[in-house]
């Protein structure tokens, strides 16, 4: 990164900072908290990224709040209430955003959007404040446990999901009938490359680049289907896609459109942000996952989180 690209990165992190500051002053309480705490906000002031990253930022300061003992709190709104589609399981972590009060000296924000190297653990463990409300979309555990091995990681990590999340009854109703046979999961993500999904990329491929990926794609498909004797469902970003190889191929696809869930289209559809919930606990409880990348196109958390919550067998395929 250059000189200016730093400058530029850092001055954009203290505006983003400044407006938050801004933003939570405005409920000005003298109060204390009666118990140090986390409060992790999704909130849609600021761009948050998709579902795993706020399930990482999510998990990452649940396991801080843990160490030290501290309450943890889950203020998630927007662009729907995380309820909806995960309730708390052990720990009792619902906060709404009226609730979320700013004392000037034992308050502080926090604000690690696409931060990768804070070791949070040590900043909060060095501050005297009280309160400590976050924005966070990493996950830390490899600053936290240098030492772990990936296997320890994944599994501490799967302990604190399940501890804090447990699927709605509405979320549950929504994946229940879809499949009774054992399947596998095949995952892609083109993000703008194929011209149908809006994200924060802007290159688009042009036909016969995109006749060139699919095809590539294909190939790896097939492979895979030769060597399973489960049924295949296909999870991806791209609608186009999804209806080629649904066309190419005996595989299985979830009906709907795929869609970002920090809404750069302006839709708060609940069945849009519905979609991404089944395809991602449908990967959940598949028997493997494979995560395919070749080309131009993008690397992704998605299926590879499902697949550590499931605790399933995970491969990513490239070139």
């Amino acid at each position: 990164m250059s000189v200016s690209q730093n400058i530029k990165r850092t001055l954009s992190k203290r505006i983003k900072h400044l407006k938050l500051l801004v933003f939570h002053s405005k409920q000005l309480s003298f109060k204390s908290s009666p118990k140090k705490r986390i409060i992790i906000c999704f909130n849609g002031l600021l761009p948050h990224g998709g579902m795993v990253d706020r399930l990482k930022g999510i998990i990452s300061f649940y396991d801080i709040a843990k160490i030290l003992d501290y309450d943890f709190f889950i203020q998630f709104d927007t662009p729907f209430k995380l309820a909806m589609f995960l309730e708390p399981n052990e720990v009792p972590w619902q906060m709404n955003r009226e609730a979320i009060k700013y004392h000037p000296l034992k308050t502080k924000v926090v604000y690690l959007v696409n931060d990768f190297s804070c070791n949070p653990l040590q900043l909060i463990q060095s501050s005297k404040a009280e309160t400590y409300i976050v924005y966070a979309n990493i996950d830390y555990s490899s600053a936290m446990y240098p030492e772990w091995t990936t296997q320890e990681k994944e599994a501490h990590w799967r302990r604190n999901f399940n501890a804090l999340f447990k699927k709605s009854a509405f979320l549950n109703h929504q994946l229940k009938g879809i499949e009774d046979e054992k399947y596998i999961a095949l995952h892609t993500r083109f993000t703008s490359l194929m011209g149908d999904f809006k994200d924060t990329t802007t290159l688009i491929l042009d036909t016969e680049e995109r006749e060139t990926l699919m095809d590539a794609l294909r190939q790896k498909i097939t492979g895979i289907l030769e060597a399973t004797p489960f049924k295949c469902y296909v999870f991806s970003d791209s609608i186009r896609f999804l209806e080629y190889i649904k066309d190419k191929e005996p595989v299985c696809v979830l009906e709907g459109h795929p869609f970002h869930m920090d809404d750069f289209a302006g839709n708060t559809a609940i069945a849009a942000h519905l979609k991404t919930l089944l395809d991602f606990f449908m990967i959940v409880e598949s028997e493997a996952v494979y995560f395919l990348k070749c080309g131009n196109m993008y690397h992704s958390s998605f299926s590879k989180y499902a697949a550590i919550i499931g605790n399933k067998p995970f491969k990513t395929i490239t070139n």
